[in-house]
């Protein structure tokens, strides 16, 4: 079963934000995962305001492709990269 990766980021760095992404998207299009959305953080109508961030939607084709690809040493080597350019929440949902 597809699942959904939803993940927001609170930027620290950006910078180093956005040479995580670049190094995050070449490395997920070599694995072939599919960028649903991307957007950057502009308002709250209804809830709590949120500091800067952007959110993304990545499509794989089930979880164990996900985790296979968050579990891998090319994707481990930039969780530094991607901790001092953000803080970032990273969710699964069945599609």
């Amino acid at each position: 079963m597809p699942v959904l990766n939803f993940s927001y980021a609170t930027i620290k760095d950006s910078e180093a934000f956005q040479d995580y992404v670049r190094k995050a998207a070449e490395l997920m299009q070599n694995h072939n995962i599919e960028t649903v959305v991307r957007g950057t953080y502009r308002t709250t109508l209804r809830g709590n305001e949120k500091i800067r961030h952007v959110t993304a939607v990545f499509r794989y084709p089930d979880l164990e492709n996900a985790l296979r690809f968050y579990n891998s040493s090319a994707y481990r080597d930039l969780i530094p990269l991607r901790d001092a350019a953000c803080e970032m929440e990273i969710q699964f949902y069945d599609e």
